[in-house]
């Protein structure tokens, strides 16, 4: 199944669970799993902290829910596959287990627990009093003997409060920070990051701290990935989440760059506590391309200073990079381990599918801003297939067509895309992916006229063929199911079967499995040519 449809099911799943579980536990499992994978009779859900795994398996009050809205969206019963993803992908960062989560049960309605704290040592409360009078206060509650205020430091022997942890703030809390220098995209959104299997997992991580900015499992988070690959977008995705959420919350987006500007300004304007007022007093911090400050030995130091007052006081800080903490050979032990302290989410290279998915989302909010256009499938895929480095350059490329583009060429066909995108090509693959090439592959593989793949015979030794075809048109190269229906002169419903019944099989029949690599694996062969 295609992610961007995957993560379209997952949505309406997730509003399902919603309805039937208390908001506190709906908060605590929804932002902690994400979808890996919907085959014919299995949902595989990833975990991304090992005790929600345990509680979904433990906790009929979770599990059921889960099964009951998996069931009614995909219309019928799913297996439901857990898996721990930090252990698939090796992060060796210990885990912070969670304590035991209250769960409702059926004889009495869900109430969340409230917790009094006890504390063991006293609590010194220094006062001075203006007049020498010694005043009296009794307390039936918590105390057995009046307690004296006077010009002594005034104790109290019962457990009765928490010695509360001074917050070092540089300035009133009724004076407002500037934040002048944030630079938050609007434009930049979870609702327009388009997710695939290179990216989910950082997606997912930035939500939850979206909904819970200074949680300990996810503070601080360093988002790490090749230049291009939209780090920049998913932090300013939280960040106006964020702003859209928890207005009240000050958050300050900015670039490591411009970080050392203005620390080296308040340095030469003598104005140093008027950047540590400005950088100690907000609720989030994010800054772009961490890696920068590698070089920079006096902001590093104020970064950390920075860094670890935040921290201890539970405020947010999201970082990216295009460098790993443990390759930041110039930063200290002591910054890099901190960095490791949250969780390290990596981005890959997007696969072809999801670059397909965010050409199709560009065309869509094209169509959004009334500017018609219409681009062919063939395009869409060449371009898909040519720009495979990152998606800054895949953007770039679909600007520069659509500029080219004019309504004499519309719609866009494939040939106009190579002629547009030539100087944009440094090498380009020749032979690509599409309908036509899968009808001569798979006609090759079985030994059989590319006339009886199209044709109308029914005898096993061709219908068979022509299924696996029509399969492969839609799982590898996206087609539309009406588009395939015209290439093979057959109604859409019959494609409809055709992937159907070929998606069942796969998983029982381990021959037909190894036929399907093996066609793929000759597609791959044909596409990696260059010219």
């Amino acid at each position: 199944m295609q992610s961007f449809e995957l993560n379209n099911i997952w949505e309406d799943i997730l509003q399902e669970i919603k309805r039937s579980m208390p908001p506190s536990l709906y908060d605590r499992i929804a932002y902690s799993i994400y979808p890996i994978e919907l085959q014919n009779n299995e949902i595989h859900i990833g975990c991304m902290q090992s005790f929600i795994k345990n509680l979904i398996e433990s906790q009929p009050a979770v599990s059921q829910p889960l099964h009951n809205a998996i069931k009614k969206v995909t219309k019928s019963p799913k297996q439901l596959i857990l898996r721990n993803i930090n252990e698939e992908i090796g992060i060796d960062t210990p885990i912070i287990e969670a304590p035991p989560m209250p769960l409702p049960s059926q004889e009495e309605p869900y109430q969340e627990e409230f917790y009094t704290p006890i504390y063991q040592d006293p609590v010194v409360i220094e006062r001075k009093l203006p007049s020498t009078e010694q005043n009296v206060v009794i307390d039936s509650n918590m105390t057995e003997e009046p307690v004296h205020i006077s010009d002594e430091p005034m104790v109290i022997p019962k457990k009765i409060k928490q010695q509360t942890k001074s917050i070092n703030t540089l300035q009133p809390k009724d004076v407002p920070i500037d934040l002048s220098a944030s630079n938050l995209n609007p434009s930049y959104r979870f609702d327009n990051y388009i997710t695939g299997n290179a990216n989910r997992i950082p997606f997912s991580a930035a939500q939850y701290v979206s909904e819970h900015p200074g949680g300990q499992n996810y503070n601080p988070l360093f988002i790490y990935g090749p230049s291009g690959l939209g780090k920049t977008h998913l932090m300013h995705a939280i960040g106006n989440a964020i702003n859209e959420k928890q207005p009240n919350l000050k958050v300050m987006s900015i670039t490591s760059e411009k970080f050392v500007t203005l620390f080296v300004e308040s340095i030469q304007k003598g104005q140093g506590e008027l950047f540590r007022n400005t950088f100690r007093n907000i609720d989030v911090l994010m800054i772009d391309d961490i890696q920068y400050l590698e070089n920079k030995q006096g902001t590093k130091t104020e970064f950390f200073n920075t860094f670890n007052e935040l921290y201890n006081n539970g405020k947010q800080i999201v970082l990216t990079s295009d460098t790993m903490p443990d390759d930041m050979d110039q930063f200290e032990e002591r910054i890099r381990s901190r960095f490791q302290a949250g969780f390290v989410a990596t981005m890959e290279h997007p696969d072809l599918e999801t670059r397909i998915a965010i050409l199709k989302s560009l065309i869509e909010r094209e169509n959004k801003d009334e500017h018609i256009i219409d681009i062919e499938n063939d395009a869409i895929n060449y371009m898909a297939l040519q720009f495979d480095e990152n998606i800054r350059k895949l953007q770039g490329a679909f600007r520069t067509l659509i500029a080219s583009a004019s309504k004499e060429t519309m719609p866009i066909n494939l040939e106009f895309t190579r002629k547009t995108l030539a100087n944009l090509i440094k090498h380009e693959h020749v032979t690509y992916i599409n309908i036509e090439t899968i009808q001569d592959v798979v006609s090759t593989y079985f030994n059989i006229k590319k006339q009886d793949l199209l044709g109308k015979k029914r005898k096993a030794q061709f219908a068979f063929p022509r299924q696996i075809a029509m399969y492969l048109c839609r799982d590898v190269v996206n087609e539309s199911y009406p588009q395939i229906a015209q290439a093979f002169s057959r109604d859409h419903t019959t494609i409809l079967h055709a992937y159907d019944k070929i998606s069942k099989e796969i998983d029982k029949n381990q021959e037909l499995k190894q036929q399907i690599l093996e066609i793929k694996e000759k597609l791959n062969s044909n596409k990696k040519h260059d010219h």
